[in-house]
């Protein structure tokens, strides 16, 4: 039997990130940033709660297994005027996309303004290497 559904030729990797994680309430699950990345194409799904959005946080890296997880929000730096923007407010139902620059890469999450627990969804994430 033929497939007669449409196929398409990702050229990059793709992610699929749990929102929210295991045992979390507004945070995703975690996912690592594969070497070589430049671009982020984020699909934000619709969300749980009127207006809400999420933004972008960083694990900081530690020299041992054992110490406690500390994530962090994502910063950019605007040249315009000198100030440290947070790549936050990513709404809902949108697609977003995000130079790898502007987030080091890494090990990253998606933090919800609200809480998620009563919706599960999954956040698709686009890993391109072209840029």
């Amino acid at each position: 039997m033929a497939f007669t559904g449409a196929k398409f030729a990702w050229n990059g990797i793709p992610a699929h990130i749990a929102m929210p994680g295991s045992g979390e309430t507004v945070n995703s699950q975690w996912f690592a940033v594969p070497a070589g990345t430049k671009v982020l194409t984020i699909h934000v799904p619709a969300l749980v709660g009127t207006g809400a959005t999420i933004k972008v946080q960083s694990l900081a890296p530690t020299e041992t297994v054992e110490a406690t997880q500390v994530w962090t929000d994502v910063s950019v730096f605007d040249l315009t005027d000198g100030t440290m923007e947070v790549l936050d407010g990513l709404v809902e139902s949108t697609c977003v996309t995000i130079p790898v620059s502007a987030t080091g890469g890494g090990v990253l999450r998606f933090v919800a303004s609200e809480t998620q627990t009563s919706g599960a969804s999954v956040i698709e994430v686009f890993c391109s290497r072209d840029g």
